[in-house]
């Protein structure tokens, strides 16, 4: 039996190879009426044959669930989204979900075609961490079927259940970190501004300055992407002051070692001649050398956590939202000198 190329098998199509009625088809395939074995193996033969894979949108159109979740991140390369997504995938397939995933590059109009991508999917539910942008129209048509959960970024004002880490807290105490090991030019790399983790984190910045009496000085700050040449570009702006910082904390773990390509190229060793702390622990962190000080953040909790309170979401669309707000803790290595004391 030949099958076109343009269109899909259909379980029509695996009853009538079979010679058998879709109800038995059905019943073997879900495996809620008894089959005798002859038959059943003659479907499964058949659905072999035919290359056939189950629909789970049609499975889903009595209940009117697609059993499919979207997840949209910023880049999906940077490690701090690869764990979060790691946590996500894990709890959606314990539910009997797929997972679709989408890279924003923190594109306002690329995390839209996202959701029009997951609105003709039908998808029942989304994770994502937005974009520096207005975000009322995600309670507006045509997504406001999809259960939303935001990670990293706040939308709690908008109603939506939210997952982030205390960035406030973590930036904080990475400076004081650095204060403490005797630094006052301490320079800042940020990410792009008018995204909560950027902003918490240079308000735990200049807490920190100012509770040691230490003047914030605007130049110390540069603003980059969160990636490697991004950290590169924010370092070499720093590095090429007059009065240059003598530490450096990045905020993502990609940038640091960007600027640890320019502390390389700038002749400076680090720590001897340039500290450097950052947000984030990754795989290469404590293997790299220097060894990375950082501000760790749980990634992997995130992606579970966030994907239950999706979960939540679907069972109950009317349940308070909630923001739940998960610790940092700082990993002292080599990359600050703290080692060399």
């Amino acid at each position: 039996m030949g099958m076109s190329p343009d269109r899909s098998v259909t379980i029509k199509d695996v009853a009538s190879h079979a010679s058998v009625s879709v109800a038995t088809v059905s019943a073997v395939i879900n495996k809620n009426k008894y089959v005798s074995p002859e038959l059943a193996q003659r479907v499964r033969e058949s659905i072999t044959a035919l290359s056939y894979r189950r629909n789970s949108f049609a499975r889903g159109l009595k209940t009117r669930v697609s059993y499919s979740i979207g997840l949209i991140v910023p880049d999906i390369t940077n490690p701090f989204f690869t764990n979060i997504a790691r946590g996500v995938e894990d709890v959606a397939s314990a539910h009997n979900y797929s997972l679709i995933l989408g890279n924003s590059d923190e594109d306002p109009e690329k995390e839209k075609k996202y959701l029009q991508l997951l609105e003709s999917k039908q998808a029942d539910g989304l994770i994502i961490a937005v974009t520096a942008r207005s975000h009322e129209y995600l309670q507006s048509l045509p997504i406001q079927h999809l259960a939303l959960v935001s990670i990293d970024r706040s939308l709690f004002d908008l109603g939506i259940d939210t997952v982030m880490v205390d960035n406030r807290a973590g930036a904080r105490t990475a400076i004081e970190h650095l204060i403490a090991l005797g630094h006052r030019r301490i320079g800042l790399v940020t990410g792009i501004r008018g995204i909560a983790p950027t902003e918490e984190r240079i308000l735990g910045y200049t807490e920190a300055l100012e509770k040691h009496g230490i003047a914030v000085d605007p130049a110390l700050i540069a603003v980059a992407y969160a990636r490697v040449d991004g950290g590169e570009r924010g370092a070499m702006q720093l590095l090429a002051l007059e009065d240059r910082p003598t530490a450096l904390f990045m905020m993502d773990g990609t940038m640091a070692i960007g600027a640890l390509q320019t502390i390389a190229k700038s002749g400076l060793r680090c720590p001897e001649d340039i500290a450097l702390a950052c947000f984030d622990d990754f795989t290469w962190a404590a293997v790299m050398r220097p060894q990375l000080t950082v501000i760790d953040q749980p990634t992997y909790e995130i992606g579970q956590q966030s994907a239950h309170l999706l979960f939540e979401r679907l069972q109950n669309q009317k349940k308070a939202p909630r923001q739940i707000r998960l610790q940092t803790r700082l990993i002292v290595r080599e990359s600050c000198g703290a080692m060399l004391r």
